[in-house]
């Protein structure tokens, strides 16, 4: 609401400004006409004619250049012009110049503000010309007496005031547009423009004698006009190149750093907020490992033709590598207005994105830093909105605003990208094992593999802290694979030692669906000389649904080679019950949050017992994970539910303790190990 009543307050100011140009321009023309008194043509019409007819067509073809001072175009019109007004006269030019700039601004399709605006400021600008010309000339023209010394004077003074008038009028528009510095905006655009505009207007003396000499001769003098064009066309699509990113067209982070820039240094607005987010796309890598390359390609051209339309005017979005995009805005009431325009770009990219014969859904995580609060350099606010950025992705929401409490949090994730590799090669991640008790019979039927980090300076770090991290590195393969070599030779070890058990792992939506899985498995299998019965692996359902297709052959080649397979957190995704009955899963695992509570949760009941029952119609194994007391595995035996695991049985424990609790559980009678743990006493 806030940056909507700005913006009709800006817009106010520049309609007002134009209305008085506007009615500036009628006097300036009005006085003119007047002053000057019936142009002189005479015999010289075919000079004329073809003076308008290079100025409009100047005007339709204007050079495009980027330029910091907010004038995105030069004009070679300016040279034609000023020749009509030295040799014909002030009105004539003006005639010519409003209609060229009427032509060129309907060819560009440009709103009835700047049409009006544009012929109004070549008016005043022409018409103050004309008031010094006059006055240090005398009203001569150079067919009556020559290049005289007050005809070059006033020719002087002319181009002088007419550059002087024409780029304070244009820049005064762009300071009011932009909300900035009217005294800096109308001197950058003086200066920025001086070199462009003094060649144009010097250059209409000598288009002047070539014509009268022989018109035949100036289309000889249009090459120098050309070749201007041309090497600015060369020099425009260089520094296009060097500040746009070559995929989307969208300005690159040379570009942005340089905008937030000018942003922090513009007076006017140094005590105004302003808002930088940092956008990144939520598994992107898995777009590129399922569908290609070009298909992620796409995706992200896509992604600045979505966000442009929910953007405040004014706006800047970049693209900054990879899947990583920010936003500039330029000035925001509060932050909550920043906090609403970040909600507003994850709804809007909620909304499936059409990628070949596939409709991809994507999500984001969106870091917010203000200025000044969060920082007042470009360095500090683009790591804060990171800093805020990797705080949503690890929370799985979608906007976090910069708490400075959170740099903790970046400062050990840098350490930990660093140290993870290491960690991984020397031996630093292991493998904890929790046993998987049968509800039916009371044997220990498996165990599933945990891993952990022993750090040597930070002791036991969960894999909470480690795995995003992992994920979003790229250290996620060498991770998994160490992962699941650890485990399967551990199995291989305890079968042969006589404890015959099922070893589960965690299988993350990046690995699910990394082509190599299945050779790892294979491998591993093989080397450790391991049945595929012994190695068992989880999936989410939500890693399954990422790519529903890729997902299901993955799954039948890994089922073909005997492995078993699990739906982890059951209950907790959003998949078809019709397409997991397709899949070649051996068990479903209830979500602990389901089980934690079950005893005292009507609601929760309904879930595992509903659960239960489909796995059983489904011909499938029922896990419930999370058990935390005795009543909670009392209700699970009674409800029907064949396995359990969880700290009321046993805590997870390194492979070596694990061994000794299976020995003393096998020692005694099954029937006797599940009456112990049914009664609060761990076996």
């Amino acid at each position: 609401m806030a940056e909507s009543e700005h913006r009709r307050t800006r817009n106010t100011s520049l309609e007002r400004y134009v209305t008085s140009v506007s009615v500036c321009a009628l006097v300036v023309m009005f006085w003119v006409v007047r002053a000057s008194g019936s142009p002189r043509v005479g015999d010289r019409w075919p000079g004329l004619c073809l003076f308008v007819v290079l100025l409009c067509a100047c005007e339709i073809k204007p050079i495009t250049v980027a330029r910091v001072s907010g004038v995105k175009e030069t004009v070679a019109s300016t040279t034609f012009a000023f020749a009509i007004f030295l040799s014909y006269g002030p009105v004539l030019a003006m005639c010519a110049q409003a209609a060229a700039s009427l032509l060129g601004d309907l060819c560009a399709k440009k709103s009835g503000l700047k049409l009006i605006f544009n012929v109004g400021q070549y008016w005043i600008a022409w018409g103050l010309a004309a008031i010094g010309f006059a006055g240090v000339a005398g009203g001569r023209t150079l067919f009556d007496d020559g290049a005289s010394w007050r005809w070059n004077l006033g020719v002087l003074t002319a181009g002088v005031l007419f550059f002087v008038a024409n780029n304070s009028l244009v820049g005064a528009a762009i300071a009011l547009s932009s909300a900035s510095s009217m005294k800096r905006v109308v001197r950058r655009t003086i200066v920025q423009e001086a070199t462009s505009d003094c060649v144009l207007l010097a250059w209409a003396p000598i288009v002047i004698i070539v014509a009268d000499r022989s018109l035949v001769f100036l289309p000889l003098l249009l090459l120098p006009v050309f070749a201007v064009y041309k090497s600015a066309s060369i020099s425009v699509e260089k520094e296009h190149q060097a500040l746009h990113d070559v995929l989307t067209g969208l300005p690159n982070r040379l570009s942005f750093v340089d905008a937030l820039q000018r942003r922090i240094v513009q007076p006017k607005l140094a005590y105004k907020q302003a808002a930088v987010l940092l956008i990144d796309l939520d598994r992107f890598k898995e777009v590129n490992d399922t569908l290609g390359h070009h298909a992620g390609d796409v995706l992200l051209a896509l992604i600045g033709p979505r966000l442009r339309p929910v953007l405040p005017e004014l706006s800047i979005i970049a693209r900054l590598g990879g899947d990583e995009f920010a936003i500039l805005l330029p000035t925001v009431q509060h932050q909550v207005d920043a906090i609403s325009i970040a909600a507003e770009i994850g709804r809007a990219l909620e909304a499936p994105f059409p990628i070949d014969d596939f409709q991809l859904e994507v999500e984001a995580s969106i870091g917010v830093a203000l200025f000044p609060d969060h920082g007042r350099t470009t360095d500090e606010l683009i790591k804060h909105a990171d800093i805020a950025m990797y705080v949503a992705k690890s929370r799985h929401s979608v906007t976090e605003l910069y708490d400075s409490s959170q740099d903790h949090h970046s400062t050990k994730r840098l350490r930990l990208v660093g140290e993870l590799r290491r960690a991984i090669s020397d031996g630093e991640i292991t493998l904890y094992y929790q046993p998987k008790l049968d509800l039916h019979s009371g044997a220990v039927c498996g165990v599933e593999a945990l891993v952990r980090w022993i750090h040597p300076q930070h002791g036991l770090v969960l894999p909470s802290e480690f795995v995003p991290v992992a994920e979003h590195t790229g250290l996620i393969r060498p991770l998994t694979r160490h992962v699941l070599a650890t485990a399967v030779q551990q199995a291989a070890i305890w079968r042969q030692s006589g404890h015959e058990l099922a070893v589960a792992i965690n299988l993350s939506a990046r690995s699910l669906h990394d082509g190599g899985i299945v050779h790892d498995v294979s491998e591993d299998l093989t080397r450790y000389g391991l049945p595929g019965r012994l190695l068992q692996i989880e999936i989410t359902e939500s890693s399954i649904m990422a790519d529903p297709a890729r997902a299901r052959r993955i799954l039948d080649q890994l089922h073909e080679m005997g492995v078993n397979l699990s739906i982890d957190d059951f209950g907790t995704g959003y998949s078809s019950l019709a397409y997991l009955q397709e899949l070649p899963v051996n068990e479903i695992k209830i979500d602990r949050s389901f089980v934690t509570n079950v005893v005292d949760s009507p609601a929760d009941q309904v879930i595992v017992k509903s659960t239960i029952d489909l796995a059983k119609n489904l011909g499938l194994t029922s896990t419930a994970e999370g058990i935390e007391s005795a009543p909670a595995l009392s209700w699970l035996r009674s409800a029907g539910c064949d396995q359990a695991q969880g700290f009321h049985i046993a805590r997870p424990m390194p492979a070596h303790e694990l061994g000794e609790w299976i020995s003393e559980a096998r020692a005694r009678d099954s029937t006797q190990t599940l009456k112990l743990v049914s009664q609060g006493k761990h076996a």
